[in-house]
């Protein structure tokens, strides 16, 4: 059976389903909010120009893609979760610049984008080589990918996707790289050079992740 264009049974639809629920809560928790200040470091480290174009791959409720265009760039926001674009509908500025879509299969064309971010969904991409170059893909020629994720170098990262996520949400496809994986996945995605960060160690949250610095 066919739904969207993706067979019911792959993987994406069940996280789809996943962030339809916790759409719901998304800001009103403790963990959503240290997220949300995550996200803010990640943006910080775009450098934003007024008139870039930005895609937030993985937009969530859309915080982030009003960030961006706050600060005078163009922000496009994508997510596979229904639930989650209609939170972002609700936020001022974004408009029309919201879609549906698969990481995997990036409906912009080759170099469509200055800058691309994506925080704390990488994780949840069934096919990461894959995800990686389509994000190389529609950057520019000298664009820049900013990345946030859970490390699996770090306990914190580890126990929140393999046994929070994987063992009690039964998202048994989720998976998170140490920092040497991702430099090497970084270059087989063909980025022409690349910096792999982790957080600072007095934040606990963000101690966890690795903040990726990508250049096409």
């Amino acid at each position: 059976m066919i739904h969207d264009g993706i067979p019911v049974d792959d993987p994406k639809h069940k996280h789809g389903r996943f962030f339809d629920v916790w759409s719901r809560f998304y800001r009103r928790t403790l963990f959503g909010l240290e997220l949300r200040r995550i996200q803010r470091l990640a943006i910080d480290r775009l450098k934003l120009v007024p008139g870039q174009r930005v895609l937030d791959l993985g937009c969530g409720p859309g915080d982030g893609a009003q960030w961006i265009a706050g600060h005078g760039a163009v922000a496009v926001g994508l997510d596979y979760s229904q639930g989650m674009l209609e939170a972002a509908r609700e936020v001022a500025g974004l408009g029309g610049r919201l879609t549906r879509g698969d990481a995997g299969r990036l409906p912009f064309k080759d170099g469509a984008f200055d800058k691309v971010i994506c925080t704390n969904s990488f994780h949840h991409y069934p096919h990461h080589l894959a995800a990686l170059k389509e994000m190389r893909r529609v950057l520019r020629p000298g664009g820049l990918l900013v990345l946030v994720d859970p490390r699996k170098d770090h306990l914190f990262g580890w126990a929140a996707i393999d046994l929070i996520e994987n063992a009690v949400f039964g998202l048994e496809e989720v998976r998170i790289f140490s920092v040497p994986q991702w430099h090497r996945m970084l270059g087989e995605a063909g980025f022409a050079s690349a910096r792999v960060d982790v957080g600072p160690a007095w934040q606990p949250v963000a101690w966890a992740e690795v903040f990726v610095e990508a250049t096409a």
